[in-house]
């Protein structure tokens, strides 16, 4: 596949058969939320499309699966690159053997009409697993995702917290990807901020939600690749 083949494209796919269709090197920033591989008894809202996380809470069977995934991003990214993974504080002691050096970005969510904030962290480091350092500005992010999208992903990111990061970690221009794009909140952060960007998910319905979101923002013209 060349650099042309995937940008600004949604890809119905398991991350692990996208990625090895792409080049070396060829992406700037890999930005993901995985699944959560916390949660031992799912309940509806933890459930995806395509059926409840396999890991069960497990923290070997959730690397088994995104370990993979998480060389073959490094394999990807150009020199200098950057991955910033969102990570479930429950696997905390793992990160150093999954990661090797990183830094923790910390960020503090809430919602303008409620009086309580969440915290939420990311595992940032270079593609050589340099840690980067948190960016001299307030981490504090007020969530926007719209009610549909909850009903439809158990998990939706918020539109703010990407810009948050895609404004840190990126340039105008460079190469933004999102293994589990989900419902394309990524994808549509480094499109507003003038990037390119490249996400796949194993879901279709998310998928199809994520080039609606784009479209509707004059973000992208095209439709679903498989």
């Amino acid at each position: 596949m060349k650099q042309l083949d995937f940008i600004n494209k949604v890809f119905h796919a398991d991350a692990r058969t996208l990625l090895r269709a792409l080049p070396t090197p060829s992406i700037d920033l890999v930005l993901a939320d995985p699944m959560f591989g916390v949660s031992k008894n799912p309940k509806p809202r933890a459930t995806y499309d395509w059926g409840v996380d396999p890991a069960g809470g497990n923290a070997d069977k959730w690397w088994e699966y995104h370990g993979p995934i998480y060389e073959q991003c490094r394999r990807v990214l150009k020199p200098g690159g950057t991955l910033a993974w969102a990570m479930g504080f429950k696997f905390h002691e793992r990160f150093a053997e999954w990661f090797g050096g990183y830094r923790i970005w910390a960020l503090s969510r809430f919602k303008r009409q409620g009086i309580n904030s969440s915290g939420h962290i990311w595992v940032v480091q270079t593609a050589e697993q340099t840690p980067i350092r948190y960016p001299d500005k307030d981490g504090l992010i007020e969530m926007d995702t719209k009610p549909a999208l909850r009903k439809c992903h158990p998990c939706p990111k918020a539109v703010s917290e990407m810009v948050w990061m895609v404004e840190a970690l990126t340039r105008p221009g460079q190469i933004v990807f999102d293994p589990f794009c989900g419902t394309g909140s990524t994808l549509v952060a480094a499109g507003l901020l003038k990037r390119k960007f490249l996400g796949c998910d194993l879901s279709e319905r998310y998928c199809r939600v994520a080039i609606k979101r784009l479209k509707d923002l004059k973000l992208l013209n095209g439709d679903v690749t498989k």
